[in-house]
C-alpha cells in the first residue's frame, strides 16, 4: 500500500500465539493488497484497469470496497472519486481500501482473543484495549508545516484515527470535483470508532478543504482537527485534543 504497518500487542499471553495472530494479520494485508494495490501490476485492480477483468467479476470485497467508494462519492458531491483523474476511467479505490484493509487484517488479532493492541499504517492508526493498566494509547498528529512536532496527541482506548495531508507524501490527493491535487488544508485528522470510515473521511474531507470540517460534523460519532496552510488548527466540537 506504499507505506509500512507497524503491530504493537500488550496482552498476557503466550508469545507463539501472539506470533501467529501477527503473521495472520500480515498475511490477510498480503491477500487484499494482491486484491487493492495500484503498485502491483498482476493485482485485481490492476487487471480490471487494463481491462483484463471485469469489475462485476472481481469478487465480493471489490463490491464491497467500490460500493462504500460510491457512496462516499455521492456523500461528498464528487470531492472523494475512486478514479484516477489523470487516468481517466482507471480506478484507484485507496482512498478507502487502504484503512479498510488495515482495519480487515487487524481484526486476526481480535479472532486470536487478543485485547490489548495497536496497528499503525502511515496515518492510520486503529487500538483496542490499553497498553497498560489505566493508561491509554497516546497518539501524536504530525504537524505538517513543522517536521518532527506534533501538532495534538490524542488518547484513544480504543477506535481509530487517520490522517490525510502533505507531510509525508507531498501532493498525492485528489479532489474528485476539479480534477486537481487537493491542496486547500496542510492536513485533516479524523477520529472515530471505524478505522475505514475515519480514514476515508480524511481523505475526502481534506479534498473538500476548509468546508470539509463543517461536511464532517454530518456523521455521528467521527470528530476532526485541521491544520491550515497558515497554520492554524481548527476542529470539529467535540475534538477534545489529549482526550479519548
Amino acid at each position: 500500500m506504499g507505506t509500512v504497518i507497524s503491530v504493537h500487542v500488550h496482552d498476557d499471553a503466550p508469545d507463539a500465539g501472539i506470533e501467529a495472530a501477527v503473521d495472520a494479520l500480515f498475511a490477510e494485508v498480503e491477500r487484499l493488497e494482491q486484491i487493492f494495490s495500484t503498485f502491483r501490476p498482476d493485482s485485481v485492480v490492476s487487471r480490471i484497469n487494463r481491462g483484463e477483468l471485469h469489475l462485476l467479476d472481481a469478487g465480493p470485497e471489490v463490491t464491497e470496497v467500490m460500493d462504500a467508494c460510491t457512496w462516499l462519492e455521492h456523500q461528498s458531491d464528487g470531492a472523494f472519486t475512486a478514479h484516477r483523474p489523470d487516468r481517466p476511467g482507471e480506478l484507484d479505490p485507496a482512498g478507502y481500501a487502504k484503512g479498510w484493509i488495515t482495519e480487515v487484517a487487524a481484526g486476526r488479532l481480535d479472532d486470536a482473543g487478543l485485547a490489548h493492541w495497536y496497528v499503525g499504517a502511515g496515518g492510520d492508526v486503529i487500538t483496542r484495549g490499553s497498553p497498560a493498566e489505566g493508561r491509554p494509547w497516546r497518539v501524536g498528529v504530525a504537524h505538517p508545516l513543522q517536521p518532527g512536532a506534533t501538532v495534538a496527541t490524542l488518547e484513544l482506548a480504543g477506535g481509530a484515527v487517520a490522517t490525510s495531508g502533505t507531510a509525508e507524501r507531498g501532493l498525492h490527493l485528489w479532489d474528485g470535483r476539479t480534477g486537481s491535487a487537493a491542496d486547500a488544508l496542510a492536513s485533516l485528522t479524523v477520529l472515530g470508532p471505524e478505522l475505514a470510515w475515519a480514514d476515508a473521511f480524511a481523505t475526502a474531507g481534506f479534498a473538500m478543504g476548509p468546508a470539509g470540517l463543517t461536511w464532517l460534523t454530518r456523521f455521528e460519532g467521527y470528530r476532526a482537527l485541521a491544520v491550515t496552510l497558515d497554520g492554524r488548527v481548527e476542529h470539529t466540537p467535540g475534538f477534545a485534543i489529549g482526550s479519548t
